[in-house]
This record gives structure tokens, sequence and C-alpha cells, in this order.
């Protein structure tokens, strides 16, 4: 599994977990306007393989 420098697993995995959709709305929104990249970009550059995989399932849903 590909881990970037800057990936804090433990924290993101619990932040994604532990919220609804309307809170990761706010989380992916907030996240954009911090660092100018959507989150699941930065999901899949900073990630691979199933870990990859699911979290981009919980974060961007059905869109996948």
């Amino acid at each position: 599994m590909k881990v970037g420098l800057g990936t804090r697993d433990n924290d993101l995995i619990r932040v994604l977990v532990t919220r609804s959709e309307v809170d990761l709305e706010l989380i992916k929104q907030e996240f954009q306007a911090l660092y100018n990249k959507p989150l699941d970009d930065m999901i899949k550059g900073d990630t691979s393989g199933q870990y990859r995989d699911a979290l981009l399932a919980i974060v961007v849903g059905n869109r996948m």
C-alpha cells in the first residue's frame, strides 16, 4: 500500500467513517478551501489499492 508522506491514515479513516453524508460535504468544501485541491484528488494521489478504493467509495459515493 502506497502512503504519501503527508497522509495521516488514522485521522483520515476516523474522520471519513464517523461522519454523515452532510458532514462529508462540509469537510470536502473546507478541504478544498484550505488546500485548493479536492479531497478525492488528494486520496487518489496519496493512497493506492483497496485502501484507496475504500476511501474513495466513502468520499465520492455513487459518483465513482
